[in-house]
Protein backbone atom coordinates (compact mmCIF):
# COMPACT_ATOMS: atom_id res chain seq x y z
CA UNK A 1 0.00 0.00 0.00
CA UNK A 2 1.85 3.07 -1.30
CA UNK A 3 -1.01 5.82 0.50
CA UNK A 4 -2.16 5.82 4.20
CA UNK A 5 -4.63 9.00 4.63
CA UNK A 6 -6.93 9.02 1.35
CA UNK A 7 -9.42 12.00 0.34
CA UNK A 8 -12.04 12.16 -1.75
CA UNK A 9 -13.53 15.42 -2.97
CA UNK A 10 -17.47 14.84 -4.37
CA UNK A 11 -18.14 12.00 -1.81
CA UNK A 12 -22.09 13.26 -1.74
CA UNK A 13 -22.34 12.51 -5.70
CA UNK A 14 -23.05 8.96 -7.75
CA UNK A 15 -19.63 8.23 -8.43
CA UNK A 16 -18.10 9.67 -5.26
CA UNK A 17 -20.26 7.73 -2.91
CA UNK A 18 -20.13 4.37 -4.37
CA UNK A 19 -15.70 5.15 -4.56
CA UNK A 20 -16.51 5.66 -0.93
CA UNK A 21 -18.11 2.48 -0.22
CA UNK A 22 -15.65 0.39 -2.16
CA UNK A 23 -12.49 2.06 -0.58
CA UNK A 24 -13.74 1.55 2.96
CA UNK A 25 -13.73 -2.43 1.97
CA UNK A 26 -9.51 -1.80 1.45
CA UNK A 27 -7.70 -2.16 4.80
CA UNK A 28 -4.83 -0.03 6.23
CA UNK A 29 -6.08 3.56 4.55
CA UNK A 30 -8.19 6.42 6.24
CA UNK A 31 -10.68 7.74 4.36
CA UNK A 32 -11.60 11.49 4.56
CA UNK A 33 -14.51 13.15 2.79
CA UNK A 34 -15.56 16.57 1.19
CA UNK A 35 -18.29 18.54 -0.17
CA UNK A 36 -20.38 20.83 -1.17
CA UNK A 37 -23.11 19.66 1.31
CA UNK A 38 -23.43 20.72 4.77
CA UNK A 39 -23.41 16.49 5.98
CA UNK A 40 -22.28 13.83 5.20
CA UNK A 41 -23.88 11.27 2.91
CA UNK A 42 -22.59 8.29 5.10
CA UNK A 43 -23.12 10.26 8.34
CA UNK A 44 -20.33 9.96 10.98
CA UNK A 45 -18.50 7.09 9.29
CA UNK A 46 -15.64 8.90 8.38
CA UNK A 47 -14.36 12.44 9.12
CA UNK A 48 -16.29 14.91 6.78
CA UNK A 49 -16.08 18.20 5.73
CA UNK A 50 -17.62 20.77 3.88
CA UNK A 51 -15.01 22.14 1.44
CA UNK A 52 -14.36 25.44 -0.60
CA UNK A 53 -12.13 24.61 -2.99
CA UNK A 54 -10.87 27.95 -3.24
CA UNK A 55 -10.53 28.56 0.34
CA UNK A 56 -6.67 28.29 0.67
CA UNK A 57 -6.74 28.17 4.30
CA UNK A 58 -9.47 25.97 5.06
CA UNK A 59 -6.90 23.64 1.90
CA UNK A 60 -4.30 23.77 3.81
CA UNK A 61 -5.84 22.59 7.24
CA UNK A 62 -7.95 20.15 6.12
CA UNK A 63 -5.41 18.11 3.42
CA UNK A 64 -2.28 18.58 5.55
CA UNK A 65 -1.97 14.85 5.87
CA UNK A 66 -2.93 13.74 2.72
CA UNK A 67 -1.38 11.24 0.72
CA UNK A 68 -3.14 10.70 -2.18
CA UNK A 69 -6.20 12.83 -3.63
CA UNK A 70 -9.73 11.59 -5.41
CA UNK A 71 -10.67 14.63 -7.65
CA UNK A 72 -14.57 13.88 -8.61
CA UNK A 73 -16.03 17.43 -7.63
CA UNK A 74 -17.68 19.10 -11.21
CA UNK A 75 -20.59 22.33 -11.22
CA UNK A 76 -21.57 20.93 -14.65
CA UNK A 77 -22.65 18.86 -17.44
CA UNK A 78 -22.00 19.43 -20.91
CA UNK A 79 -25.39 20.69 -21.67
CA UNK A 80 -25.63 23.01 -18.81
CA UNK A 81 -22.61 25.61 -19.94
CA UNK A 82 -23.25 25.60 -23.45
CA UNK A 83 -25.42 28.72 -23.30
CA UNK A 84 -22.72 29.97 -20.56
CA UNK A 85 -19.14 29.02 -21.17
CA UNK A 86 -17.59 31.18 -18.61
CA UNK A 87 -19.21 29.36 -16.13
CA UNK A 88 -16.85 26.36 -16.70
CA UNK A 89 -13.91 28.47 -16.17
CA UNK A 90 -15.30 30.10 -12.75
CA UNK A 91 -17.16 26.92 -11.27
CA UNK A 92 -14.64 24.62 -12.64
CA UNK A 93 -11.38 25.22 -13.79
CA UNK A 94 -10.59 28.34 -11.03
CA UNK A 95 -11.48 26.27 -8.19
CA UNK A 96 -9.59 23.57 -8.92
CA UNK A 97 -6.40 25.27 -10.02
CA UNK A 98 -6.76 27.32 -6.43
CA UNK A 99 -6.86 24.19 -4.90
CA UNK A 100 -3.92 22.72 -6.93
CA UNK A 101 -1.60 25.60 -5.65
CA UNK A 102 -2.51 24.94 -1.75
CA UNK A 103 -2.04 21.07 -2.60
CA UNK A 104 1.37 21.75 -4.18
CA UNK A 105 2.77 23.04 -0.88
CA UNK A 106 1.85 19.94 1.44
CA UNK A 107 2.28 16.62 1.66
CA UNK A 108 0.10 14.83 -1.01
CA UNK A 109 1.92 12.31 -3.45
CA UNK A 110 -0.76 12.06 -6.35
CA UNK A 111 -4.17 13.34 -7.53
CA UNK A 112 -6.44 10.87 -9.28
CA UNK A 113 -8.57 13.32 -11.59
CA UNK A 114 -11.60 12.41 -13.42
CA UNK A 115 -11.92 13.48 -16.88
CA UNK A 116 -14.65 13.07 -19.29
CA UNK A 117 -13.35 10.72 -22.36
CA UNK A 118 -17.08 11.48 -23.94
CA UNK A 119 -16.64 15.16 -24.24
CA UNK A 120 -12.28 15.95 -24.58
CA UNK A 121 -12.09 13.55 -27.69
CA UNK A 122 -14.79 15.19 -29.68
CA UNK A 123 -16.30 13.09 -32.46
CA UNK A 124 -15.08 9.90 -33.86
CA UNK A 125 -14.94 7.26 -36.21
CA UNK A 126 -12.56 5.03 -34.82
CA UNK A 127 -11.50 4.16 -31.90
CA UNK A 128 -9.42 7.03 -29.80
CA UNK A 129 -6.84 5.76 -27.16
CA UNK A 130 -5.15 7.91 -24.68
CA UNK A 131 -2.80 9.61 -27.27
CA UNK A 132 -5.14 10.19 -29.95
CA UNK A 133 -6.03 13.97 -31.18
CA UNK A 134 -8.34 15.96 -28.63
CA UNK A 135 -11.03 18.00 -30.68
CA UNK A 136 -13.49 18.81 -27.89
CA UNK A 137 -16.10 21.13 -29.25
CA UNK A 138 -18.05 21.56 -25.65
CA UNK A 139 -17.41 24.24 -22.59
CA UNK A 140 -17.06 21.12 -20.63
CA UNK A 141 -14.89 18.95 -22.62
CA UNK A 142 -12.44 21.89 -22.81
CA UNK A 143 -12.02 22.34 -19.73
CA UNK A 144 -11.99 19.21 -18.61
CA UNK A 145 -8.93 18.95 -21.00
CA UNK A 146 -7.06 21.93 -19.42
CA UNK A 147 -7.99 20.75 -16.12
CA UNK A 148 -5.61 17.96 -17.46
CA UNK A 149 -3.08 19.81 -18.95
CA UNK A 150 -2.99 21.83 -15.72
CA UNK A 151 -1.86 19.00 -13.75
CA UNK A 152 0.78 18.76 -16.39
CA UNK A 153 2.01 21.73 -15.28
CA UNK A 154 1.86 20.92 -11.61
CA UNK A 155 3.51 17.66 -11.90
CA UNK A 156 6.12 19.76 -14.02
CA UNK A 157 6.58 22.74 -11.50
CA UNK A 158 6.06 20.81 -8.26
CA UNK A 159 6.42 17.29 -8.85
CA UNK A 160 3.43 15.91 -8.00
CA UNK A 161 1.83 13.57 -9.75
CA UNK A 162 -1.51 11.73 -11.08
CA UNK A 163 -3.59 9.25 -12.41
CA UNK A 164 -6.09 10.74 -15.68
CA UNK A 165 -9.30 8.75 -16.09
CA UNK A 166 -11.17 9.74 -19.23
CA UNK A 167 -15.11 8.01 -18.08
CA UNK A 168 -17.51 7.25 -20.60
CA UNK A 169 -21.12 7.52 -19.51
CA UNK A 170 -21.85 5.82 -15.97
CA UNK A 171 -24.81 4.27 -14.92
CA UNK A 172 -25.81 2.63 -12.16
CA UNK A 173 -28.24 2.61 -8.76
CA UNK A 174 -28.30 5.91 -6.82
CA UNK A 175 -27.58 8.03 -9.61
CA UNK A 176 -29.37 11.73 -9.70
CA UNK A 177 -31.30 11.96 -12.80
CA UNK A 178 -32.29 15.55 -11.81
CA UNK A 179 -29.01 16.84 -12.87
CA UNK A 180 -29.57 16.21 -15.98
CA UNK A 181 -26.90 12.86 -16.70
CA UNK A 182 -27.41 9.60 -16.98
CA UNK A 183 -28.90 8.36 -19.79
CA UNK A 184 -29.54 4.70 -18.91
CA UNK A 185 -31.04 5.66 -15.49
CA UNK A 186 -33.10 8.11 -17.17
CA UNK A 187 -34.32 6.05 -19.54
CA UNK A 188 -35.24 3.67 -17.06
CA UNK A 189 -36.58 6.41 -14.38
CA UNK A 190 -38.98 7.02 -16.86
CA UNK A 191 -40.44 3.64 -18.08
CA UNK A 192 -40.73 2.55 -14.20
CA UNK A 193 -42.56 6.02 -13.76
CA UNK A 194 -44.43 7.00 -17.26
CA UNK A 195 -43.82 4.10 -19.30
CA UNK A 196 -42.19 6.09 -21.84
CA UNK A 197 -38.51 7.32 -22.50
CA UNK A 198 -37.01 10.58 -24.25
CA UNK A 199 -34.61 11.02 -27.01
CA UNK A 200 -32.61 13.85 -28.49
CA UNK A 201 -32.06 13.53 -31.92
CA UNK A 202 -32.85 10.03 -34.15
CA UNK A 203 -31.05 7.66 -32.25
CA UNK A 204 -27.90 7.44 -33.90
CA UNK A 205 -25.55 9.04 -31.47
CA UNK A 206 -22.66 6.71 -30.21
CA UNK A 207 -21.94 6.36 -26.53
CA UNK A 208 -19.91 4.04 -23.76
CA UNK A 209 -21.52 2.87 -21.03
CA UNK A 210 -19.76 2.20 -17.75
CA UNK A 211 -20.89 0.16 -14.79
CA UNK A 212 -20.57 2.32 -11.46
CA UNK A 213 -19.41 -0.90 -9.66
CA UNK A 214 -16.83 -1.15 -12.12
CA UNK A 215 -15.84 2.60 -11.85
CA UNK A 216 -15.34 2.25 -8.20
CA UNK A 217 -13.62 -0.47 -8.82
CA UNK A 218 -10.64 0.32 -11.31
CA UNK A 219 -9.95 3.36 -9.39
CA UNK A 220 -8.90 1.87 -6.22
CA UNK A 221 -6.75 0.34 -8.17
CA UNK A 222 -4.64 3.86 -8.14
CA UNK A 223 -4.01 3.13 -4.07
CA UNK A 224 -1.87 0.83 -5.39
CA UNK A 225 0.24 1.73 -8.50
CA UNK A 226 3.66 3.81 -8.38
CA UNK A 227 3.64 7.38 -6.45
CA UNK A 228 6.16 8.74 -8.88
CA UNK A 229 4.42 7.78 -11.91
CA UNK A 230 1.72 9.61 -13.91
CA UNK A 231 -0.52 7.81 -16.15
CA UNK A 232 -3.40 8.38 -18.19
CA UNK A 233 -6.60 5.74 -18.85
CA UNK A 234 -9.26 5.75 -20.97
CA UNK A 235 -12.54 4.60 -18.71
CA UNK A 236 -14.53 2.49 -20.99
CA UNK A 237 -16.10 -1.00 -20.97
CA UNK A 238 -16.55 -2.96 -23.98
CA UNK A 239 -20.41 -1.42 -24.60
CA UNK A 240 -20.34 0.82 -27.31
CA UNK A 241 -23.91 1.30 -28.46
CA UNK A 242 -26.17 3.48 -30.54
CA UNK A 243 -28.91 4.83 -28.11
CA UNK A 244 -31.71 2.65 -30.50
CA UNK A 245 -29.33 -0.25 -29.62
CA UNK A 246 -29.38 0.66 -25.90
CA UNK A 247 -33.39 1.09 -25.94
CA UNK A 248 -32.92 -2.59 -28.08
CA UNK A 249 -31.32 -3.68 -25.03
CA UNK A 250 -33.65 -2.16 -22.32
CA UNK A 251 -36.64 -3.87 -24.41
CA UNK A 252 -34.59 -7.42 -24.24
CA UNK A 253 -34.63 -6.75 -20.10
CA UNK A 254 -37.69 -5.07 -19.32
CA UNK A 255 -41.09 -6.64 -19.54
CA UNK A 256 -42.89 -3.04 -19.86
CA UNK A 257 -44.53 -1.38 -22.48
CA UNK A 258 -42.23 1.09 -23.40
CA UNK A 259 -43.46 4.18 -25.87
CA UNK A 260 -40.25 6.18 -27.36
CA UNK A 261 -40.41 9.64 -27.95
CA UNK A 262 -37.88 10.90 -30.41
CA UNK A 263 -37.32 15.18 -29.83
CA UNK A 264 -35.39 17.96 -31.25
CA UNK A 265 -31.67 17.09 -30.91
CA UNK A 266 -29.02 19.05 -28.53
CA UNK A 267 -25.97 21.01 -30.02
CA UNK A 268 -23.84 19.68 -27.18
CA UNK A 269 -24.20 16.34 -27.38
CA UNK A 270 -21.24 14.59 -29.25
CA UNK A 271 -22.24 12.27 -32.23
CA UNK A 272 -20.11 9.57 -32.07
CA UNK A 273 -17.59 8.17 -29.85
CA UNK A 274 -15.07 4.97 -29.95
CA UNK A 275 -13.10 4.53 -26.94
CA UNK A 276 -9.80 2.27 -26.79
CA UNK A 277 -9.86 0.77 -23.31
CA UNK A 278 -6.83 -1.56 -24.14
CA UNK A 279 -4.01 0.23 -21.88
CA UNK A 280 -6.34 -0.12 -18.33
CA UNK A 281 -6.96 -3.72 -19.01
CA UNK A 282 -3.35 -3.70 -19.37
CA UNK A 283 -2.52 -2.37 -16.62
CA UNK A 284 -5.39 -4.32 -14.61
CA UNK A 285 -4.97 -8.05 -15.95
CA UNK A 286 -7.97 -10.48 -15.02
CA UNK A 287 -10.30 -7.31 -15.05
CA UNK A 288 -13.84 -8.19 -16.31
CA UNK A 289 -16.47 -5.24 -17.05
CA UNK A 290 -20.16 -5.77 -16.04
CA UNK A 291 -21.95 -6.49 -19.22
CA UNK A 292 -24.59 -3.76 -20.14
CA UNK A 293 -27.23 -6.48 -19.93
CA UNK A 294 -26.42 -7.35 -16.12
CA UNK A 295 -25.92 -4.01 -15.59
CA UNK A 296 -29.00 -2.58 -16.65
CA UNK A 297 -31.05 -5.06 -15.13
CA UNK A 298 -29.35 -4.57 -11.35
CA UNK A 299 -30.06 -1.04 -12.20
CA UNK A 300 -33.49 -1.07 -12.83
CA UNK A 301 -34.20 -3.46 -9.97
CA UNK A 302 -32.85 -1.04 -7.83
CA UNK A 303 -35.31 1.89 -9.19
CA UNK A 304 -37.90 -0.33 -9.57
CA UNK A 305 -37.75 -1.55 -6.02
CA UNK A 306 -37.86 2.31 -4.74
CA UNK A 307 -40.67 3.15 -6.65
CA UNK A 308 -42.38 0.20 -4.92
CA UNK A 309 -41.64 1.00 -1.41
CA UNK A 310 -42.26 4.66 -2.34
CA UNK A 311 -46.11 4.02 -3.10
CA UNK A 312 -46.58 1.55 -0.48
CA UNK A 313 -45.46 4.21 2.41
Amino acid sequence: MNYKNVAIIGSNGFMGSHLVAKLAQVPGINLFLFGRNEVSAFGDKFPYTKLELSNKEQVKRSFATIDIVYYLASASIPASSWEQPGMEIEQNLLPFISFMECLVTLQAKKVVFISSAGTIYGPCDQKANEDSFKNPFSPHGITKLAMEYFLNYFRARHNINFDIYRVSNVYGEGQDIKKGIGIINTFLENIVLHGRLNIFGDGSNVRNYLYVGDFAELLGLSLHADPSVSEVYNMSSDDTLSINELVAVIRNIIDEEIDVVYTTARQSDNPAIYLDNTKILQAHPGFKFTGIAEGILKTYQHIKSKAVAATVS
